[in-house]
């Protein structure tokens, strides 16, 4: 009886993960619509942490960025996030495929935030 029970759940949590794939799939028409009218999709997680996809429309370039920004080491007052940049271009070819680079910041008390120089990239993988 508990084998019974417990491949029933399987069977129901295995119908629930097919669904969520199916209703991703049907979505994504819908994202790439919102993307060509828009131009861009973003997604603030938090206070140090975004992510984008824009489209490029160039004369000699055509397809997409994507930027993931994070912190990487902060405290109460000063803050360094890191930003990898990339592209998938399926019409010309740019001179590089994307980039990491890494910037410190000063919180000052009125929410604002103030440049105060780079810091060391960390490589991801």
């Amino acid at each position: 009886m508990k084998f019974v029970r417990g491949r029933i759940w399987a069977l129901r949590l295995l119908w629930a993960l097919a669904g969520a794939v199916w209703i991703a799939i049907l979505s994504l028409p819908a994202l790439g619509m919102l993307l060509a009218v828009r131009g861009e999709l973003s997604w603030q997680l938090g206070e140090h942490r975004a992510y984008r996809v824009w489209m490029l429309t160039e004369q000699k370039e055509r397809g997409l960025g994507w930027e993931v920004r994070h912190a990487v080491s902060g405290g109460t007052e000063q803050v360094c996030l890191q930003t990898t940049v990339g592209f998938w271009l399926w019409r010309g070819q740019g001179k590089h495929n994307g980039s990491i680079y890494c910037e410190c910041y000063w919180k000052r008390p009125d929410a604002q935030m103030e440049y105060l120089g780079e810091c060391v990239a960390i490589e991801p993988g």
